[in-house]
């Protein structure tokens, strides 16, 4: 990798980030979700039933991505990318044959394995190979996909849902993941180190970066507090989002206006993604990360207060605190350990995330059913969020044993 990057080299990288995590994120998660109130009708589900696709989804994701991780290591990121996106187009076209709840499940379980290979793990080992300065700042603008996908994909698939039906809108949308597939195939090319050996401490001069080897990351404490914070911030975030369209259904707006809200949310994280990549490069990462989580907290908190007055101030907080929180997470994953073996240490910390999303998705909607109405579910969140807060001050930079020194 070249010392000196133009600006369009390191854009275009990230922008590429940008798209495939639009496609990848937007219409397997963020994008679901505006087909809610026709599956419900359709099969007669209550929300804990139909929530249990994600809870599937992401548990299985989290249970693989250990492997994924090693998987990308082993074959390259650019492969996983393009198999991941082919496979999610082919789920996305099955998801309109549907005819019980049960195929939906299946769907989600198999969606698991497409995104883990074309998800935001390979999106940041892509991005962090070939960006060396800036690197926050392209990380960013990369992640910024998983938002941009919640901005762009709800419209899409409402003004799908409404010419074509929902089995319809689903038949279109298949058609992206496979333009994109062939975009990376043909654009991106493949990363190949001088030297593949990896040792603890050890500086590298194409990455710039301390290189861990998935051993001795998991003998520090800062990687098992990254892990458990990821199990509580993930299950908050995921849990307000996938039942998001519901709740703002609860509070009275209607489809078009809780699509709307839902948007202009994603909108709100983009913007906070950016930025905090941006901000990385000149304030400290550490610092940040507890800064989002209060964020978080607060804006939880007002939406736990279940008023309808109170649904624009939470969101903008909450929006603002898990956008940069997002970015700082990945970031931090990447400038503590490395990227090397980052597939691997990225796996098994994308096992934990996984988890706390899956389970989040699915008890939120849970204790919604069992309480009446979402404002239990969302003060168990504000409670894990002052955990993840308390776990934070443990996430610190790790001071290298030895001199490091050069990998030649």
């Amino acid at each position: 990798m070249s010392e000196k990057q133009t600006f369009g080299v390191l854009f275009g990288i990230a922008i590429l980030g940008t798209i495939t995590l639009v496609i990848t994120n937007g219409m397997t998660i963020s994008g679901i979700g505006v087909f809610d109130t026709a599956l419900l009708e359709e099969f007669g589900l209550t929300r804990s039933e139909l929530k249990l696709r994600g809870l599937i989804n992401l548990v299985a994701s989290s249970v693989i991505m250990p492997f994924v991780g090693a998987t990308i290591d082993r074959f390259g990121v650019k492969k996983m990318l393009v198999i991941g996106l082919f496979f999610i187009a082919g789920l996305l076209y099955s998801y309109s044959l549907i005819e019980a709840a049960w195929h939906m499940y299946v769907i989600h379980f198999l969606f698991a394995f497409a995104v883990s290979a074309a998800g935001t793990l390979a999106v940041i080992i892509m991005v962090s190979q070939r960006v060396k300065n800036k690197r926050g700042t392209a990380i960013g603008i990369a992640l910024a996909g998983t938002s941009l996908g919640g901005v762009i994909v709800p419209q899409i698939g409402l003004r799908l849902l409404n010419s074509f039906g929902w089995r319809g809108a689903f038949q279109w949308e298949s058609i992206a993941p496979i333009i994109i597939a062939i975009a990376i195939f043909i654009l991106l090319k493949p990363i190949k180190y001088k030297n593949k050996s990896v040792d603890k401490d050890v500086k590298d001069e194409e990455t710039g970066l301390v290189e861990f080897t998935t051993k001795d990351a998991i003998k520090t404490p800062v990687f098992w507090a990254i892990c458990f914070a990821g199990i509580f911030c993930f299950y908050s975030i995921l849990g307000v989002i996938d039942n998001l369209f519901l709740y703002l259904s609860e509070l009275n707006f209607t489809t078009e206006q809780a699509t709307n809200a839902f948007s202009i949310f994603f909108a709100i994280i983009l913007i906070a993604k950016l930025s905090s990549g941006v901000a990385t490069d000149y304030i400290n990462e550490h610092m940040l990360f507890k800064i989002q989580l209060v964020l978080m907290i607060s804006g939880t908190a007002l939406l736990a207060v279940n008023s309808a007055n109170l649904i624009w101030p939470s969101l903008i907080l909450l929006g603002l605190g898990w956008g940069g929180l997002y970015t700082l997470f990945n970031y931090i994953i990447i400038t503590t350990f490395g990227v090397k073996s980052a597939g691997k240490i990225g796996g098994i910390i994308s096992f934990f995330e996984g988890v706390g999303s899956g389970l989040g998705m699915w008890l939120t909607a849970v204790i919604a059913d069992f309480t009446g109405s979402y404002s239990i579910s969302f003060w168990f969140i504000v409670g894990l969020l002052c955990i993840a807060l308390v776990i934070s001050f443990f996430i610190k930079p790790i001071v290298p044993e030895k001199e490091v020194v050069a990998v030649s």
